[in-house]
């Protein structure tokens, strides 16, 4: 299995952290991956995240 992980908190749907306001860019700090295949991931917030433009 691949899994893509995008660093942002965006707007509606069910939310992680409640109340957190406006979307939060993230930037990945440090990654480890375990002997049974876990990862743990710790990012940063950096600021409001940037879209592309069509």
């Amino acid at each position: 299995m691949n899994l893509l992980i995008v660093p942002v908190v965006v707007g509606q749907g069910m939310r992680l952290f409640p109340g957190i306001g406006p979307d939060i860019a993230l930037d990945l700090v440090d990654s480890r991956t375990f002997p049974k295949g876990i990862t743990l991931q710790i990012y940063r917030p950096t600021g409001r995240p940037q879209y592309a433009t069509t």
